[in-house]
């Protein structure tokens, strides 16, 4: 499926952050936004006017993760400095501080918002609103490469080296232990809790169906780059997949993926960064390292349309929980709200 480049679309909202944005945050209102940068700060925007409401050090070395509540006004952040810090935000310092043992690479609130999930080497720590732990484990073989909340919230995974383990909330031992030796990179979940993959170092995407009961998990291989991007769509019928040029869509559909053939969206010009579907509507966003984001219609057949271009990778895609809007960052610090109809 190939696209043309109309103009790009009006922008709501445009500023210069001045460091690499690694990730952003909305608030569940859609009224303001978090931006956590590679210097260690915490940016909180007006995603309409693009003004700054407040900046501060969050973190010694850079932000690692951000992750705003739905249950309140209480964002969670973690750094390399080996700290997950908890902020509300009318307060000037954190209200709750964890030490980990180097970088705390994952952080999220759970659905609810009344857990909070983070990984930091090989340990792995569920809190709740005020710190206090509530599960934690150290039994990985490796370095924890993804950690992610189940849809529902009732359960969660992690990701390391030839291993993807499935818990429930309140039990010690994972439900579901997935081994095939290869190197996890990314893991994405689908939002009916019955598909997972992920994206690995040899370049390829490995794929279970949950219960997983069968001998070996299916792999779909010939991607001419690691994969670290990956996204279901809201109605779990595709699975849209970096690690090139191309977006690789493959179908979750009938016997699908195994044995069809996927599409190919063709697009940008250099390898896809990020990828994020909707979580209620229908259209998939992509960034990618020539600094082009793009917004397609899966199985429309009409191709995509690309609307902002920026001089440096796309690093960060949000899209806002009303959908009224996609937040994008860049390597170089750029932010922009875009207003989608």
């Amino acid at each position: 499926m190939s696209a043309t480049p109309p103009p790009p679309l009006p922008q709501r909202a445009a500023l210069s952050l001045g460091e690499h944005v690694r990730e952003l945050a909305w608030a569940p209102d859609s009224r303001q936004l978090v931006a956590a940068l590679a210097s260690g700060e915490l940016v909180l925007l007006d995603p309409m006017s693009g003004t700054v409401a407040r900046r501060w050090a969050a973190h010694s070395f850079g932000v690692q993760r951000v992750s705003w509540s739905s249950a309140g006004p209480l964002i969670l952040s973690s750094g390399e400095d080996g700290l997950a810090r908890i902020w509300a935000l009318e307060a000037g310092a954190p209200v709750t501080e964890l030490k980990f043992k180097g970088w705390v690479e994952h952080a999220a609130w759970s659905p609810d918002g009344r857990l909070a999930l983070l990984a930091a080497g090989r340990v792995l720590r569920i809190i709740d609103t005020a710190g206090a732990t509530v599960f934690e484990t150290s039994d990985h073989a490796s370095t924890i490469a993804s950690a992610l909340w189940r849809p529902d919230g009732k359960g969660f995974l992690t990701a390391c080296f030839g291993r993807v383990q499935i818990f429930r909330l309140g039990e010690t031992a994972p439900y579901q232990d997935l081994r095939w030796k290869t190197a996890h990179l990314a893991v994405a979940w689908s939002p009916n809790g019955r598909h997972v993959a992920a994206g690995s170092q040899e370049s390829t995407v490995t794929y279970w169906k949950l219960p997983f009961e069968e001998k070996e998990p299916l792999h779909m291989s010939g991607y001419p780059h690691k994969v670290r991007a990956l996204s279901f769509d809201r109605e779990n019928r595709w699975l849209a997949t970096g690690g090139g040029e191309l977006i690789t869509v493959w179908s979750l559909t009938g016997k699908g993926p195994a044995g069809s053939t996927p599409l190919q969206l063709k697009g940008h010009t250099e390898r896809v960064s990020t990828l994020a579907f909707q979580r209620r509507g229908d259209l998939l966003a992509s960034g990618g390292m020539a600094g082009d984001v793009w917004l397609w219609r899966i199985g429309r057949g009409d191709g995509g349309i690309r609307v902002a271009q920026f001089g440096s990778e796309i690093t960060a895609l949000a899209w806002a929980p009303d959908e009224k809007a996609l937040a994008v960052g860049t390597a170089a610090g750029e932010f922009v709200s875009l207003p989608i109809a």
